[in-house]
């Protein structure tokens, strides 16, 4: 059976990170695929990782361009799409079934789980069903570069009727601000 969900991650100047991710992720997922996004001018510095697509976008696009500049190669061959940092740690298994199981039972929604930092606030490392995504034309709003794109999905999601936070799936978001940098975790 094919997997339902893609599980994609947008990265810049951070291989070290990335292949933590992905390694994370490959330990905890039970229904995703993956794709790394990495702008052309890195495109030599990212490693090939085992059992992950790679995507090479133009530069200049920021987080939220580099989702949207692949969507439509993917968002017809899934049901859900999760989008999570090159630093974050997933380590709740199972994590993108649970995420995806409310989604799946009305067939629309976003889900999300605790980044470890804003919590139930925001939906930092978010999944969308894919056909909200065909339905807006994006998996971003084009005009955020970088930030406030999980302020756009939250609200959403409460306006759609369909919003969904799970405290004990654990997607530990390793950012300055709360302490936590890669170093810590070698």
């Amino acid at each position: 059976m094919a997997n339902t969900n893609l599980t994609l991650i947008g990265t810049r100047s951070r291989p070290h990170n990335a292949v933590r991710a992905f390694d994370a992720l490959k330990r905890n997922s039970t229904i995703s695929d993956f794709v790394m996004i990495i702008n052309e001018d890195q495109a030599d510095m990212y490693p090939d990782i085992d059992g992950v697509t790679t995507e090479v976008v133009a530069n200049g696009l920021g987080c939220n361009g580099k989702a949207n500049a692949i969507m439509d190669k993917y968002v017809d061959r899934y049901e859900t799409i999760s989008g999570i940092d090159d630093d974050t740690v997933v380590q709740t298994l199972a994590w993108d079934a649970i995420l995806c199981e409310p989604i799946k039972e009305i067939s629309y929604g976003v889900s999300y789980g605790n980044d470890g930092l804003r919590g139930e606030a925001l939906p930092t490392k978010v999944t969308i069903s894919t056909n909200i995504i065909k339905a807006l034309g994006f998996y971003a709003p084009p005009v955020l570069f970088h930030s406030y794109a999980d302020n756009f999905w939250k609200k959403m999601g409460e306006d759609i009727g369909s919003l969904h936070y799970f405290e004990n799936v654990n997607l530990e978001h390793l950012h300055w601000t709360n302490g936590k940098l890669y170093r810590d975790w070698e």
